[in-house]
């Protein structure tokens, strides 16, 4: 039967959002980033800057608007909150929508059914592929993902099948109508918002009107906003008309930053007698104006995240970025950047533009992510050990990114070993760069005190990104920790694939380090000094695809190596013997606990190791949950490193020299059974290499005490083939590890069956047992299989006297994992 490890498998994982901390300094919320196009958008809109909070209602309880027509989110929006609808035929879609909102006797009727509302309409018609055919067919009768569809039944030939999905927000509300009828599939958008001139304030209940709304021009807008000095620059600078696009008819947005921001700028660039900034040719000036100018009228909420909006300059474009909060903060449910700037307030109209403050300038864009890191001077060996692994051309593609870059000052902070490696690019290098990487934009927006932000890196793991307070008093920005381990020191550079920023400190990832600095953080002292005496250390953080079996260091610490490691560390430099013990704990290819088998296993050293199971369970034999490995146990495993696992050993492992035949041979103390096992002609079998046994030897004085006692026969009086099968009584075969004899007690007796049928009961009491006789020296491995020494010899028992108790199967034994037995 084949033994494997019993191994609990984890499905799925669990993340939970806003969800309150009480700590010592306060409350504060768990939220994992989401990106915006997987977010569900609240119902709302900000017209002219933060609100307050929420406001419920009259009465104190905040209204919920649904209705059953009127229902929320498009499935092409770009954030939708999905909910289809389901027709009613019986009763026909007025039935419900003569109550009006949620609650029968509401008599309310939805804003977009009012005065001051403009409708558009669009109609498609495309012929159904053959996937969305399956899916009609797929769907007929049931919900799938959410969706709820209405479906016709066949009718003279005939299948229809209609989906239909609605998005509201402030003032526009977007039903989408998908029908599929033989194949030919037609497509209905109705879209009804608020006229212009009209709207709804953010926090307006579903029924509220769209009101007339008080609408000045550009200039006045930007005074009201705050952001009145950079409109009379660009007035003064000849470019306002350009600006506004006067005289095409269009509509643009503007994105203006505040006058203390503009100011500060414009100082900047007095300072060094430049008002524009020049492009990249150097041959034509850049407006700073047209810079935050964008053609056309541009909502945020209807721009999914990540979006790229051109400007007015040519190759200028401005990625828009949206971030999720928690409710329960009391903020606003989404915060907006442009080029990672904070948008301070936004969407309100002016009779030339449409208006977004920004709490900074836009600057021009003309280098990638990689780019800027090669003009880094503090960036040379991020950019040395991103080109060596590759991982320059993702920064260099168009595919949005987010980089936390150590400086060189943070490599000089590591580990010997795990710079070198990062230096050279090999091993995991690449690994912990990966864990400083992320496949979006995450600007610093994204943090705020109170709130642990999540975001997943490229290895997967989690990046926990905690924003201080900042007190009174305090003028510089709060400080922005990872993991609360590396602080950004500069955040927000942009690229125009993304950003990066700036950080003191390597995020470390136990899958990335070297394996050298994993023995030394899992405390394998010795075993670490050892190989660093030897020489060879480097050699060991080269390796990959292995498996080590490293002894502790309170398995080491009565060693010769740890002698000689603290009398004469000089002998060890380059000692191959000391390399051959080495090699001998590392095993390929990398094998994990849910992998192991019964086998034997290549060393780097050459020579075969012995991996037996266990098991610990008094009832379920089957279970294996305790391994060996030539008989010394695993106390602690699965700590993974750069393609590599690391086990830890209860006692360091010795290749064997010899079979067990030749280790009787070479302990006088065993000559008397090694007498017995050759007039038996039995030592052709313990010669042999191609099976493993388990041999049971009583030392020499036990036979004396039996001779001195007349308790039995001499040897030498029995007839052959009683002595026969007195010899096979103590050969099993099989490798019964000390490791695997438990504890048992009656009716769950264990026994292992020798090699002359006999099944010999096993047990442990201050010491294993075998039937009648103690072990009295554990595990002495051979090429072949291993010895116990014995107190007692184990006199066959008649047939009828055996009792049948339950039986280890061949192999059984016990599996490791430092405190792995607790787990059972």
């Amino acid at each position: 039967m084949l033994r494997q490890w019993a191994c609990l498998l984890l499905l799925g994982s669990i993340s939970i959002q806003a969800v309150p901390f009480y700590g010592d300094s306060g409350s504060s919320f768990d939220t994992e980033f989401v990106p915006l196009e997987h977010q569900q958008r609240p119902q709302g809109r900000q017209d002219v800057g933060p609100a307050p909070g929420p406001v419920p209602p009259a009465g104190g309880v905040e209204q919920k608007p649904f209705n059953v027509d009127a229902i929320t989110t498009d499935v092409n929006a770009p954030n939708p909150a999905i909910f289809f609808q389901q027709s009613f035929p019986f009763f026909g879609n007025e039935f419900f929508n003569s109550f009006g909102g949620f609650g029968f006797g509401n008599a309310q009727e939805p804003w977009w059914k009012g005065p001051n509302v403009c409708t558009e309409k669009e109609e498609g018609e495309t012929v159904a592929t053959e996937t969305e055919a399956d899916e009609t067919v797929d769907t007929f009768g049931q919900e799938r993902d959410g969706v709820s569809s209405a479906v016709r039944s066949p009718l003279f030939g005939q299948f229809q099948f209609s989906v239909n999905s609605c998005m509201e927000k402030p003032n526009k509300h977007v039903c989408t109508k998908i029908v599929n009828q033989n194949g030919k599939k037609k497509t209905l958008t109705l879209t009804r918002q608020c006229c212009h001139g009209y709207g709804r304030s953010r926090n307006a209940d579903f029924s509220t009107p769209c009101e007339k709304i008080d609408i000045k021009d550009v200039e006045a807008t930007a005074s009201d906003m705050g952001a009145k000095q950079f409109i009379e620059s660009a007035r003064k600078a000849g470019e306002l008309s350009d600006l506004l696009g006067q005289g095409s008819g269009k509509m643009v947005t503007l994105f203006l930053p505040r006058d203390q921001d503009f100011m500060e700028y414009h100082a900047a660039q007095e300072q060094e007698n430049i008002v524009e900034e020049a492009n990249a040719d150097k041959t034509k000036p850049l407006s700073i104006y047209k810079l935050h100018a964008v053609l056309g009228e541009v909502q945020l909420e209807d721009v999914p995240n990540e979006q790229l909006l051109q400007t007015e300059v040519p190759d200028q474009k401005i990625r828009i970025n949206s971030y999720q909060l928690p409710p329960a903060l009391g903020l606003e449910p989404y915060r907006y950047s442009a080029n990672c700037v904070p948008i301070d307030k936004h969407d309100k109209l002016s009779e030339q533009a449409l208006v977004h403050t920004l709490n900074g300038m836009l600057q021009p864009l003309t280098k990638n992510v990689m780019d800027i890191i090669r003009e880094r001077r503090d960036m040379s060996i991020m950019r040395t050990v991103l080109e060596k692994t590759n991982l320059s051309a993702m920064l260099e593609g168009e595919k949005p990114v987010t980089i936390f870059v150590p400086t060189d000052d943070a490599f000089e902070k590591l580990e010997p070993h795990l710079r070198r490696a990062l230096k050279e690019g090999r091993g995991c290098a690449s690994n912990i760069l990966k864990n400083h990487m992320l496949d979006l934009t995450f600007c610093s927006l994204a943090t705020v005190p109170g709130a642990k932000t999540t975001a997943f890196n490229l290895l997967g793991e989690p990046l926990l990104l905690n924003r201080t307070h900042r007190a009174e008093n305090q003028t510089e920005p709060s400080s922005i920790l990872i993991n609360n381990v590396a602080k950004i020191m500069e955040a927000d550079i942009m690229g125009t694939n993304g950003v990066l920023h700036v950080i003191d400190t390597i995020l470390p990832t136990e899958t990335a380090l070297p394996m050298t600095t994993l023995i030394s953080q899992k405390n394998l002292t010795i075993f670490k000094q050892l190989l660093e005496a030897s020489g060879y250390d480097d050699q060991f953080d080269d390796l990959n695809n292995v498996t080590i079996f490293a002894p502790t260091d309170k398995a080491l610490q009565n060693t010769e190596w740890a002698r000689l490691l603290k009398e004469q560390p000089e002998v060890l430099n380059h000692n191959l013997d000391l390399l051959e013990f080495l090699n001998y704990h590392v095993v390929k290819p990398m094998i994990k606990t849910c992998d192991l088998s019964e086998k034997s296993l290549p060393t780097v050293a050459g020579a075969n190791v012995r991996l037996n199971l266990y098991s610990t369970h008094a009832l379920f034999s089957d279970v294996m949950n305790r391994a060996t490995v030539n008989c010394a146990r695993l106390v602690h495993f699965d700590d993974e490193s750069c393609g590599s696992v690391l086990h830890q050993l209860d006692r360091p492992l010795t290749p064997p020299k010899n079979n067990i035949l030749k280790v009787l041979e070479a302990n006088p103390s065993y000559s008397k059974f090694l007498e017995l096992v050759r007039k038996a002609n039995l030592t052709q079998l313990l010669s042999n290499d191609s099976n493993s046994y388990t041999l049971l030897v009583p030392k020499n004085d036990v036979f004396e005490e039996f001779s001195e006692s007349g308790e039995t026969q001499k040897p030498a009086a029995q007839t052959q083939a009683e002595l026969v099968a007195m010899v096979k009584t103590h050969i099993v075969e099989d490798v019964v590890c000390c490791a695997g004899i438990i504890p048992t007690n009656w009716p769950f007796v264990r026994s292992i069956e020798s090699i002359g049928g006999q099944h010999l009961r096993i047990t442990r009491d201050r010491r294993p047992k075998i039937e009648n006789a103690g072990v009295t020296k554990c595990d002495v491995v051979a090429t072949n299989g291993i010895l116990h020494e014995i107190n007692d010899i184990i006199v066959p028992r008649p047939p009828r006297a055996q009792q049948r108790p339950q039986l280890i199967p061949p192999g059984a034994g016990y599996q490791p994992q430092g405190d792995f037995d607790a787990f059972f």
